[in-house]
């Protein structure tokens, strides 16, 4: 693929670097970015999708990380557009956490979980591993039109655990039945190696943020189409980092 300047590939470990820099040195929070890489999977989303977009099943699987709470954010987007645009029509928007709320690792998608719960236009399934409702989460994934993939992001390390692994198992399922959407890089895809250790989503379309992730050019199979979109970091948050 050509890569437009400003756009080109980078670790995950200058990824980190980068954002650290926008938040402490410039005061870009990563609220407002995690606040803008929502933004943009959901203006993808109503760009490719115009008009059928609000007969679209939009299923949002979200980890317990930052690209949970991107997933999240999308959602809440989603929700804003649907509703202002087709009031009359039942928005089919659901947001499966693959965990409970108190699990949910970072502030800023404790924030973002926080404001979807008081959203009703938006479903909400937490993975309850007491009440074993995997089949519930099954279904939903099932019944999808469009997926989004936030379960896992560029930290992932070794043997996926449950029930990352079987959502994966089953978002994989449904390949050519619903369009699947990776957020960043697609869960269990090492960023920098592009390997796969256990097991990938294997997307459609893969929208990165800032910068393309080196396993993404290392492994586009699993990624499909790759887009890369800024978040608003400055660019000198950049500096002595590549």
């Amino acid at each position: 693929m050509g890569i437009e300047k400003g756009f080109e590939p980078i670790s995950s470990h200058q990824m980190y670097k980068i954002e650290d820099n926008g938040e402490k040195v410039y005061g870009m929070k990563k609220l407002l970015m995690m606040e803008n890489a929502g933004s943009k999977i959901s203006d993808f989303l109503i760009e490719h999708f115009k008009d059928d977009l609000n007969e679209k099943i939009i299923v949002a699987i979200c980890g317990l990380g930052n690209n949970g709470g991107d997933a999240i954010v999308a959602s809440r987007h989603l929700s804003g557009y649907i509703s202002s645009k087709f009031p009359t029509t039942n928005n089919n928007l659901v947001v499966i956490l693959l965990g409970k709320p108190d699990q949910i690792k970072t502030e800023e998608s404790k924030t973002n979980w926080k404001i979807i719960e008081k959203i009703n236009s938006i479903k909400k399934i937490f993975f309850n591993i007491e009440d074993d409702n995997t089949k519930d989460i099954e279904v939903e994934i099932k019944r999808s039109d469009i997926l989004i993939d936030g379960l896992l992001g560029t930290g992932i390390k070794g043997t996926i655990k449950e029930p990352f692994s079987n959502v994966i198992d089953k978002i994989n399922q449904q390949k050519t039945k619903s369009f699947i959407l990776s957020v960043d890089i697609p869960s269990g895809l090492n960023p920098d190696t592009g390997e796969i250790n256990d097991k990938s989503v294997k997307a459609d379309t893969t929208i990165t943020f800032h910068r393309i992730k080196n396993g993404l050019l290392k492994n586009g199979e699993q990624g499909g189409k790759i887009l890369p979109v800024k978040i608003g970091i400055p660019i000198e948050a950049e500096m002595e980092v590549i």
